[in-house]
């Protein structure tokens, strides 16, 4: 058949590549077909019965565009005793089929092709198991979805080839950056020593009777961005320290910093806030490290006075221990959840934890208090079923005071932040 007239719907057979005639590995074991034009097909069927399995791709569907370059095809490896169905659309003028049996003579064999004008191209029971050299139909598709405003996007995979998929409750997926506009913020702190006298001390590394000549017990906010002075007790610390805080404006600013021992360092920004500084370098701090507020005093490289004190790395611990932290302008901060737990009392005590919030212009509130009883190990959590909410300009703090001298405690929070 050199050429399929005008197909209709009901189909026609190609007789150059249909056979019922057993292959043999003694004998002729490659039935290879003649090409025939298939313009005018819709679709070419290909039908396989045989008890015995074809060689690895042994059913070779082919096309090409002069009837003797075979440049396309469509392998496939047939098992003993199936009868499949595998179809193509014609992209090449000629078609013909070369199938390879295996290694054992066949009972039978219905080979069978057929053109149709047009047709389904193929189907499969859901309950059968699909294996991989089951007749399949290339699907490609973009998924796109509107995001409540009028506009649509494109869905995107990950690194991997994986669907993104963002739950906006999941912290991972905020963590990664998948949800537009939340970012995700862990802060803890430690106060290591702190007595009874004390009252309620701030959760912070300056609650040390061991520094700062007694310490520094409750945490000092400034009024304006004066923190700009960088200072270590040990005049060896030469290294990169990263400062995280907020500027006159509220804004976030993150800079690095040389330090040059106990000579000041000024920082780029002053700051009117300053939550969190990390040591960038690759040796560890041998002193303490300060950062206080513009013109205050120091004596080698140690503030003189405690509460013009912001932030402190104590030594060995490379970043600031401090469970406070300020919403950044143009944020709404919400809670996921506190904790607070003893870390290394040295009596038996009983600790009462604060949760404290102060809105941009107001007062300190409570908005939760617990116990802690030092018996063995004793640790509280809250998570919140339902966030507690805090606007931009509110400075948050943990507190906590106890009922024995010489007592520590640690504590932090989880925030989500979220664009206004």
């Amino acid at each position: 058949m050199s050429r399929f007239e005008e197909v209709e719907i009901k189909g026609e057979v190609d007789d150059n590549n249909s056979s019922t005639t057993v292959l043999n590995p003694a004998g002729v074991n490659v039935f290879t077909g003649t090409a025939t034009e298939i313009l005018n097909c819709g679709v070419v069927f290909v039908n396989v019965a045989t008890d015995q399995a074809s060689a690895t791709d042994g059913l070779s569907i082919q096309q090409s565009s002069d009837g003797t370059n075979w440049d396309h095809d469509d392998n496939y490896t047939v098992a003993a005793g199936a009868n499949k169905n595998y179809s193509i659309n014609p992209h090449a003028k000629w078609f013909r089929v070369v199938y390879t049996n295996g290694g054992t003579i066949q009972g039978y064999f219905r080979l069978q092709s057929i053109c149709k004008g047009n047709a389904k191209p193929s189907s499969h029971r859901i309950k059968d198991e699909i294996i991989g050299d089951d007749d399949c139909e290339l699907v490609k598709a973009a998924l796109t979805g509107e995001n409540g405003a009028g506009l649509w996007h494109n869905v995107g995979v990950t690194a991997d080839g994986d669907l993104t998929i963002s739950d906006n409750s999941d912290g991972l997926a905020i963590a990664e950056g998948n949800v537009t506009g939340k970012t995700f913020i862990h802060k803890f702190g430690f106060a290591p020593d702190f007595d009874t006298a004390d009252g309620l001390v701030t959760i912070w590394d300056g609650a040390d009777d061991g520094i700062l000549g007694g310490g520094a017990m409750q945490y000092t906010y400034s009024s304006s961005a004066d923190i700009d002075s960088l200072s270590s007790s040990d005049n060896g610390d030469v290294v990169d320290v990263e400062i995280h805080g907020l500027d006159n404006s509220g804004n976030i600013v993150i800079q690095t910093k040389t330090l040059t021992g106990q000579t000041d360092v000024t920082l780029d920004t002053p700051l009117k806030r300053v939550y969190r500084m990390v040591n960038r370098g690759s040796s560890n701090l041998a002193g303490n490290l300060y950062l206080r507020t513009n013109g205050s005093g120091q004596t080698s490289g140690v503030p003189t006075t405690a509460n013009t004190v912001r932030a402190i790395i104590k030594n060995g611990n490379n970043q600031t221990l401090m469970a406070i932290y300020p919403i950044p302008n143009g944020k709404t901060g919400y809670m996921r959840n506190w904790y607070a737990s003893l870390s290394g009392a040295k009596k038996t005590s009983v600790h009462v934890v604060h949760l404290d919030a102060r809105p941009e212009g107001e007062v300190f509130q409570l908005k939760h208090v617990s116990s802690l009883i030092a018996v063995g190990t004793s640790n509280f959590q809250y998570p919140y079923i339902e966030p507690e909410v805090f606007q931009a300009g509110t400075d948050i703090e943990m507190q906590s005071n106890s009922d024995e001298d010489v007592a520590a405690i640690s504590a932090g929070f989880d925030i989500v932040l979220v664009d206004n």
